[in-house]
């Protein structure tokens, strides 16, 4: 038999910015079912941008929960009755492209099998190397219970938020680029801020990664007023470190977007301690 088991991952599902000239990046969190110990996205081998989203953020948590139990169907039009929606595009439209397992159900069993990528006007993609699962039906009822309590726990919190100030764009900042430099420039996007969570409530990783991202602004503080390098060797690979630091990180989802690309543009840019 196969176990089956639930975790909370990070969702990126917000990004704004405001008349204050804020760029404010959200994480919320999410509930994704696991076989055997690896997350669906994780077996299934789908790697999509945006990021797919659960039954549980497709609909209401009871609904999905019934879903999951074969006793209701995620839309009166898709996916086919007897096929269960696991992961689908961020849209929430499973007609857009939705991984489905067909699922059979006995009095003591439930087993997935016949893994495929069905969209409703599109051929359906099969998976044929993914393996057919078989559940004690009292223990999968039991999980799906629990994934629905928390995923009503955590449905509509924000996981994090941290912004960023926008330097600006159009004709302006192309000119500051060519008097500033482009590490000048890219240097703006670690100027971020967390907002939540509150500093008592923050994990060591999270404390860890700002620590990272302020201390490359240290090291390059005076490159943010010249574009001559005058970096020692040591001081190269001290970037290099941090910023590879960062990117292995597992909050690095939680720093908005220019922030990340300035950190691995920084990497690249000091790999090797040039």
């Amino acid at each position: 038999m196969n176990s089956l088991g639930f975790r909370v991952q990070p969702w990126e599902t917000f990004r704004a910015s405001n008349n204050d000239g804020w760029i404010f990046h959200e994480v919320h969190s999410r509930v994704e079912l696991m076989v055997d110990g690896r997350g669906i996205t994780e077996l299934s081998e789908i790697d999509a941008v945006p990021e797919n989203v659960t039954v549980f953020d497709m609909t209401e948590s009871k609904h999905a929960a019934e879903v999951l139990m074969g006793q209701a169907r995620l839309t009166d039009y898709y996916p086919p009755e007897g096929r269960l929606p696991l992961l689908g595009c961020p849209c929430g439209d499973p007609g857009e492209g939705v991984l489905t397992v067909r699922l059979s159900l006995t009095k003591d069993t439930v087993t997935w099998d016949k893994w495929a990528r069905e969209y409703e006007f599109f051929p359906t993609e099969w998976f044929e190397h993914l393996p057919t699962c078989h559940f004690q039906l009292d223990e999968y009822a039991a999980t799906i219970d629990e994934a629905q309590r928390l995923a009503d726990e955590i449905a509509g919190k924000v996981t994090s938020m941290i912004r960023v100030a926008h330097p600006g764009g159009g004709i302006s900042r192309w000119i500051d680029r060519g008097v500033r430099g482009e590490l000048a420039c890219r240097l703006d996007w670690l100027d971020i801020e967390v907002i939540q969570p509150e500093i008592d409530e923050r994990g060591p990783k999270l404390c860890q990664l700002v620590d990272d991202v302020k201390s490359i602004q240290t090291v390059l503080a005076s490159h943010r007023r010249t574009r001559r390098l005058g970096l020692t060797q040591e001081q190269s690979k001290r970037v290099y470190a941090l910023a590879s630091r960062i990117l292995d990180s597992d909050e690095f989802v939680w720093l908005p977007g220019q922030t990340r690309d300035s950190v691995e543009w920084l990497r690249d840019r000091f790999q090797g301690g040039n």
